[in-house]
């Protein structure tokens, strides 16, 4: 598998873990939950450091994935150049994730067709990764 194929899986990964962790997590909790707030940083600034390895060709080809605004969130939390916003990240962390997945597993789709067999993209929603699609519905009558 080359570097690229590897980057926008991990960025699938971490975009994927941000939805995982904020599950059912409410403002309150969100507020309250240092380790929760941290894990889903460390992610957010991971997404930051993949969209950076890409390659510029490809990253051209996709203008309307916010790569530049990705690198910037990276760039302005690791340096803390005026402290962390929560309620900032706890914005961005709600709202962009699943805009972001979309946009890149069309990018595996488009870019990468084997790999998107490989991980099973083109398999019908009910199915996981290693499993076989669940049977259509038998007639009834």
């Amino acid at each position: 598998m080359r570097h690229d194929e590897l980057y926008l899986v991990d960025l699938v990964d971490n975009v994927r873990a941000v939805q995982d962790y904020l599950e059912d997590v409410t403002r309150e909790r969100w507020d309250t939950d240092r380790v929760l707030r941290d894990a889903v940083l460390y992610r957010m600034l991971l997404l930051g450091e993949i969209a950076s390895s890409l390659p510029d060709d490809l990253r051209d080809r996709y203008p309307d994935v916010a790569w530049r605004q990705i690198r910037a969130f990276r760039n302005l939390a690791i340096h803390r150049y005026f402290g962390v916003d929560w309620a900032v990240v706890w914005k961005i962390a709600h709202e962009e994730p699943p805009v972001l997945e979309a946009q890149v597993l069309t990018i595996i789709r488009n870019e990468y067709p084997d790999l998107a067999r490989t991980l099973m993209l083109d398999a019908p929603p009910n199915t996981e990764p290693g499993q076989a699609p669940e049977p259509p519905p038998q007639p009834t009558g």
